[in-house]
């Protein structure tokens, strides 16, 4: 992942922005709509890596994380989500960055589904 990119969306302003990249460091992906930060996801580098997910806007609508591991294509390693309580959810996956490619996604679960 790159140190830092961004990426806008639809007309409704989604912004998406991630810094580090798996293996070295904590990666965070964050996604924002309309100038404000609706959900975070995530990678927190010592083992057992940790994933989490945090709905950051209470518009009613919660976000979802995925976490796919690609070698001989595509495996969805976990996913969970997140929305209206006061925590974040976790999930745990031992990520081997030289054995595979990883892609972290995470989706805004109201009207239009925006995903990074």
């Amino acid at each position: 992942m790159p140190a830092h990119a961004q990426a806008s969306g639809s007309s409704e302003g989604l912004v998406v922005a991630a810094t580090g990249s798996a293996g070295a460091a904590d990666t965070t992906l964050r996604l924002e709509r309309g100038g404000h930060t609706i959900g975070t996801m995530t990678h927190l580098d010592p083992p057992p890596d940790t994933f989490r997910v945090c709905d950051t806007r209470a518009d009613g609508h919660g976000v979802t994380e995925k976490f796919y591991m690609y070698m001989a294509g595509g495996q969805l390693k976990g996913t969970k989500g997140d929305g209206g309580d006061a925590n974040c959810g976790t999930f745990e996956h031992n990520v081997v960055p030289y054995a595979a490619k990883y892609l972290m996604k995470l989706c805004w679960n109201g009207p239009g589904g925006a995903c990074v």
